[in-house]
C-alpha cells in the first residue's frame, strides 16, 4: 500500500510538472503571438507609409511634368516674340532709311530749284562740337539779315552766335553770297540737326545738317 501511495504521488508529481510546463509553453505562444500581431500592425503601417509616398511622388511627377510642358510652351511662344520683335525692327530701320533718303532728296531739288530761280541757297556743316557752319551760296549779293531756327523735334535746345545765352531765335546779319558764318547749336545729337532759315522776302527753307 505504502509503494502504491508512492507511486500515485509520483505519478502526480510528474503530471504537475507536465502541467506547468504545458501553462509556460502557453505562456511563450501566446506572448509570440502577441509580438507577431505588433510586428503584423507596423508592417501594415508601414505598407500604408509606402503606397502614401509612392502616391505623393507620382503626384510630383505630375505636376513637374506638367510645369515642363508649360515652360516649353511660353520658351517657343518668348522665341515667336524676339522674331516677330526683330522683324518690326528691321521694318522701322528699313522705313527710316526710306523716310531719311526721301528727306534728302527733296533738300537737293529744292535747293537744285532754288539755284535755278536765283533764290538763296544754304547749307549747314556740322564743325567742332556743337558747332555749325552756315555757307550762303546762290541768289543776292548780299541779304542784310537772315532767322535760323530750331525745328521742332532736331533735339536742338537752343542757338548762339557769340556769347549769349541759346535761344530758339538767332539772326544772323548781313550775309555776302559766298560767304559762310559759324554759330553753336546746345545739342546732344548732331546727326538730328535740322534747321530753318528765314531770309525776307523769300520763303523760309528747311536745312538739314549735313556729316
Amino acid at each position: 500500500m505504502i509503494a502504491l501511495a508512492v507511486i500515485s504521488a509520483v505519478v502526480a508529481m510528474c503530471a504537475m510538472a507536465a502541467a506547468l510546463w504545458q501553462a509556460r509553453e502557453a505562456k511563450k505562444a501566446q506572448e509570440a503571438a502577441r509580438n507577431a500581431e505588433q510586428a503584423a500592425n507596423r508592417a501594415q503601417e508601414e505598407a500604408q507609409a509606402a503606397r502614401k509616398a509612392v502616391e505623393q511622388a507620382a503626384t510630383s511627377a505630375l505636376q513637374a511634368r506638367t510645369a515642363a510642358e508649360e515652360a516649353r510652351k511660353e520658351a517657343a511662344q518668348a522665341q515667336e516674340a524676339a522674331t516677330a520683335s526683330r522683324m518690326l525692327a528691321d521694318e522701322a530701320q528699313l522705313t527710316a532709311q526710306q523716310a531719311t533718303q526721301q528727306v534728302n532728296e527733296i533738300t537737293e531739288a529744292l535747293a537744285a530749284e532754288r539755284s535755278r530761280r536765283g533764290m538763296p541757297t544754304f547749307a549747314i556743316t556740322p564743325g567742332a562740337p556743337d558747332e555749325f557752319r552756315l555757307s550762303y551760296f546762290g541768289g543776292p549779293a548780299v541779304i542784310e539779315q537772315l532767322t535760323v531756327s530750331v525745328v521742332p523735334g532736331s533735339r536742338v535746345l537752343g542757338l548762339s552766335q557769340h556769347d549769349e545765352p541759346p535761344a530758339e531765335h538767332l539772326e544772323i546779319g548781313p550775309l555776302h553770297n559766298g560767304s559762310a558764318i559759324t554759330f553753336r547749336a546746345a545739342t546732344g545729337q548732331r546727326a538730328s540737326a535740322v534747321f530753318q532759315i528765314r531770309a525776307e522776302p523769300w520763303e523760309p527753307v528747311v536745312v538739314r545738317a549735313d556729316q
